[in-house]
Order: structure tokens, then sequence, then C-alpha cells
């Protein structure tokens, strides 16, 4: 069990991030690939992705073995907004922070595999494992990344609203069965046999949603464990998830059909991404690329748009569900 505590500060300095990115995503989803549990959810995934594994894999099977822990890559990768990104933080990790991470990987499971041995003094080992998790990740998650991040802005999303409705206790309360709040302290069941205590410091806590992992985790730097992030599952019921799994499929097809980006808008739409600054960030693009591309689809009869308060917000219409394979009603977390 991690047990966090809280002062009034913390609770007032709590923040909501929808993803740590693209890499740790990747990296988490080795998780959900190696079990099989949620069948129902990644069974489909599963399937298509182990078919077409190579030999690899096996540098992805010492990152994350059949027994925990793993090889924290998420943790020295960082958060960032796309793989190129999070590599660099990677080949820059101090060479004392990668070493840490394999003595602590090494005291749990008696040994570094040979693929991992050299990544605290050779750039050509860290940058091989880059390679694989690249490779991986075009294969894996890449041709659904877009439904991915749309699900977890969404997400973002319903907590921001909890938070409005109910307050921090609403929030803190409610995040995951195994994430216990009981003021001043969070109590995290990360399903290990680690007890640890953080005392925040003022500094608040990061509270991070996650498409691939499906029990909580606590991350921190050893050397400043005040400055931690909970990682909690993303809300996920199985409709949703297999339409992500179709919608990775189709991609390519729509793209030719509307163009690249266009395609993208229209499917983070019919996923719940709704605003044009939600759409913006997830896609990466200026919100007056996102407005023109709106316009488009609008005029085509694929989006409708309304204004709320501030916010302009764009739903699909069935035209719009139809051309996506997607059900007719709005997709809800």
């Amino acid at each position: 069990m991690h047990r966090i505590h809280f002062t009034a500060d913390d609770v007032a300095r709590v923040r909501v991030a929808p993803t740590l990115g693209p890499m740790a995503e990747t990296l988490f989803s080795l998780h959900a690939l190696r079990g099989r549990t949620e069948e129902a959810m990644f069974g489909a995934w599963r399937r298509r992705v182990r078919g077409g594994l190579d030999s690899r894999s096996a540098v992805l099977a010492a990152i994350t073995p059949a027994r925990k822990p793993a090889f924290d890559m998420v943790f020295l990768a960082g958060p960032s907004r796309d793989l190129a990104e999070s590599a660099e933080t990677f080949l820059a990790s101090p060479r004392q922070a990668v070493r840490a991470e394999l003595d602590f990987y090494a005291g749990q499971h008696s040994r570094v595999p040979a693929a991992l041995a050299g990544l605290v003094d050779t750039l050509a080992v860290r940058r091989e494992v880059l390679s694989t998790v690249d490779a991986y990740h075009r294969a894996a998650i890449g041709p659904h990344w877009t439904g991915i991040r749309a699900h977890l802005d969404a997400e973002r999303a319903r907590r921001g609203a909890i938070l409005l409705d109910r307050g921090i206790d609403g929030l803190l309360s409610g995040l995951h069965p195994k994430i216990r709040w009981t003021p001043p302290t969070l109590h995290v069941d990360c399903g290990d046999r680690f007890d640890a205590d953080f005392t925040l410091d003022g500094r608040g806590l990061l509270l991070v949603s996650s498409f691939f992992l499906r029990a909580p985790s606590v991350m921190y730097d050893p050397r400043n464990p005040a400055d931690c992030i909970v990682i909690y599952p993303a809300a996920l019921g199985v409709d949703h998830a297999a339409g992500i799994w179709t919608a990775g499929t189709s991609t390519q097809a729509l793209a030719n059909l509307l163009g690249r980006t266009r395609a993208s808008v229209l499917t983070a739409i019919a996923d719940g991404v709704t605003t044009t600054g939600a759409l913006a960030r997830s896609l990466d693009v200026s919100s007056a690329a996102i407005s023109q591309h709106t316009t488009v689809l609008r005029e085509a009869g694929l989006i409708t748009t309304r204004r709320h308060h501030n916010n302009v917000l764009h739903n699909p219409t069935r035209t719009g569900l139809t051309l996506l394979d997607r059900d007719h009603t709005h997709p809800t977390t």
C-alpha cells in the first residue's frame, strides 16, 4: 500500500492530466499485452499484436518481465507530447538515474537482462532499445493512438466535471476501487508488495489517466519522493474499446477519403473530444487549423457545431458516425 499525505496546500494544488504521452502508453501496453485479464476489452488487440511480434520482442520482455516490477523506462523518458521528445529525454538520462533503475530491477529479479545491461554507459544500446519500442509502437499503438488519446482527453474532462460538481473529495474518492481517500491521506493499492509513505510538502499531486494500465500506480523519483504522480485506469467499456480497435484498422481508408488530419478530427470528435481547443491539443495542430477542418466537416454534414458559453462544441452526425462505422449514439466514458 502506498500512502500519500496531504496538507491544505496540497489539496489546493491537485491537477489532472489526460496522459503521460504516447511513449508511456506504449510501455504501459506491454503489461496488457502480457496478461490475460479483461479479455473482452483487450483480447482482439492482443491476438493481432502478438501475431506480429518478431525476434526483437526479447527487448520488450526484458523491459516488462512476467513478474513485476518492470524496468521503469516511463520514468526515465518522462511525460511528453510525442515519441521523439521522450526519446530525447531517455537518451539524455543521467547515468546515475539509469543505474538506479537497473539496480532496483536487479534487486527484484536477481539480474539485469543482457538487452538492458549496457543502458548506463552505451548510447548505442539506448538507441537500440528505443528503436525496438518505436517499432512496437508503430505496429501496436500507432494505428489506434487517435482514439486512445481522445478517450483519455474525455476521461480528463469527466474528472473535471466531477471536481466542479463534488469538489476534491468527490474527485479523489471516485478515481478507482483500489484508491481510497481518507482525508488527509490517499491510499493507493498498486497490487505489489511494496509499502511506502509520501509527504507532498505543499507541491500538490498530479493525477494522470492511463488507457492500458488497469491497476493504479505511483510514479516517483526515489531521490525526491515528494514529487510523485498517481496513475489511475481510465474508465473503459467493452464497446468503446472495440470501437477504438475497429477505428484503428480503418484509419488509412478514411484518411484517403478526407485527408489525414481531417479524418483524425472527425474520429476525435466521435470519441468525445468536443471543443476546438481540446481537438487542437489532442492532435497537436493549431486552433485555426481545427476551425478550418471543422468548417469543412460541418458543411459536408459530418458534424454539428454549437456554442456553449465560451466554448464551441462539435458533435458527429449520423452520417459522420456511419462513415466511421460507429454505432449511432455518441460514445461516453
